[in-house]
């Protein structure tokens, strides 16, 4: 399959679509599957933590550090774990079904966290609540390659960058909506049990919403007979996935600069307070200076992202985002030395987390529209779930090693290391481009 013209800036003529893309009644329903999900699924996450603490209080002699450690790990370890065969699923079985199905099953796995009693053991409440988030967790791998391989089938000619723009931004907006603004709200107002209750609602909304989106046959669906038969089948379509995603220099940069992208995000939420306590010698409080920016950035990088992309073509869009995201990163690591006063400082990390945030979406947009475009569409899951296997291993380095080298060499040096890192990556990758016409 060569599909190297779709890399190239998008005719207008083939883009015209009266209306905006929510109009689209496809895509819509979609982008409200994608919205109600994983909002609920962030909030079942936040409300495990609260189940969890609530478990601690009543029984002293259990580490807190490590029950809460060990709550984080039951719902994301599965990331690692179930992708690989995530993708081969979605594209063996009707991806419609498939997003049924997990929201259903995931809004089961809620209602059995009703069920815990204080009542109960401490460890045995605690064995409960980790099980079921290890299993909710587990279905929910199968729910992202099925959506995310299934916006190409919905989206207008020509609208996909714009598409995946506006699904990055949704997802931004659920997290924020689901672990820390909402989620932590309500549970302050009407108790963790009722914000799980409503996540089953949403969760059973999203399956039904699911029913109206268009069927599509899987084109590499085979059946084989006998486990060992099914077994050596499903391992063999997860190597062709894994050879595939390597072996085509468009789906390997388009993995990279995504991950590349999360563990970025990682790193700088998990220095962030430290930035603004050392650096603009403000409270960790104050974090917000930078988040709220940050996050307007988004919004204006998925409004630009579609005309930019048009003007420059895709992969020039997201090499040239990711050089200028590294720059800034520089400039952060350098604001002690360019500006003398504390209030100059915040005026320029307000202005430059606003710049990096749209670098971010204008990376990630088009990176995204390189894995749709370039995988064919029997094995899109497949690749999808290469995706998913190395973005959420290599999430895990920032969590664990951002901190202890910030507090080796500093902040501003980590800082300064990454950007160095990011732009010297982007510039090489404009230069090749522009050798090669």
């Amino acid at each position: 399959m060569s599909n190297t013209r779709t890399l190239d800036p998008i005719p207008e003529e083939t883009a015209q679509l009266h209306g905006t893309l929510l109009r689209h009644r496809p895509f819509l329903v979609l982008w409200l599957i994608q919205t109600l999900s994983q909002t609920s699924q962030n909030a079942v996450n936040f409300g495990l933590l609260v189940l969890v603490q609530g478990v601690i209080e009543r029984a002293a002699a259990i580490p807190a550090n490590t029950a809460i450690g060990l709550a984080v790990l039951s719902f994301s370890v599965p990331a690692v774990l179930v992708s690989p065969l995530s993708g081969v699923v979605a594209d063996r079985f009707d991806r419609r079904r498939l997003l049924i199905v997990t929201n259903l099953l995931r809004g089961l796995a809620v209602i059995g966290l009703l069920f815990v009693e204080a009542r109960w053991d401490p460890l045995v409440s605690l064995a409960v609540i980790y099980a079921l988030a290890f299993a909710s967790g587990t279905v929910g791998q199968f729910f992202g390659p099925a959506l995310w391989s299934m916006v190409p089938t919905v989206v207008p000619n020509g609208r996909l960058v714009q598409a995946n723009a506006l699904f990055n931004l949704t997802f931004t907006a659920s997290q924020l909506a689901g672990f820390a603004v909402v989620g932590p709200l309500l549970v302050k107002l009407v108790g963790v049990r009722a914000v799980l209750g409503a996540t089953v609602v949403l969760f059973a909304l999203s399956g039904v919403l699911s029913v109206a989106l268009p069927r599509a046959a899987q084109a590499g669906t085979r059946r084989p007979t006998g486990l060992g038969n099914v077994a050596r089948g499903v391992l063999r379509e997860m190597v062709e996935g894994l050879r595939l995603a390597g072996g085509r220099r468009t789906l390997r940069k388009a993995i990279v600069y995504l991950a590349v992208a999360t563990a970025t995000y990682l790193v700088i939420a998990a220095l962030g307070p430290g930035y603004v306590t050392q650096v603009l010698d403000l409270a960790k409080e104050d974090i917000a200076y930078l988040v709220l920016p940050a996050g307007l950035g988004v919004v204006v990088g998925t409004l630009i992202v579609d005309p930019v992309t048009r003007r420059l073509g895709i992969e020039r869009t997201a090499d040239g985002a990711l050089a200028i995201g590294g720059l800034l990163l520089v400039a952060l690591a350098g604001l002690p030395d360019l500006f003398g006063t504390p209030q100059s400082q915040l005026v320029a990390a307000i202005a430059l987390a606003a710049a990096l945030g749209m670098a971010d979406g204008l990376v990630r947009a088009p990176a995204q529209t390189l894995l749709q475009q370039e995988a064919p569409e029997e094995a899109r899951g497949r690749v999808f779930a290469v995706f998913f296997t190395v973005s959420n291993s290599v999430a895990f380095l920032p969590v664990f090693g951002a901190g202890a080298l910030a507090d080796a060499f500093g902040v501003t040096t980590v800082l300064f290391g990454l950007g160095v890192l990011l732009a010297g990556a982007g510039i090489w990758q404009v230069i090749v481009r522009w050798r090669n016409g």
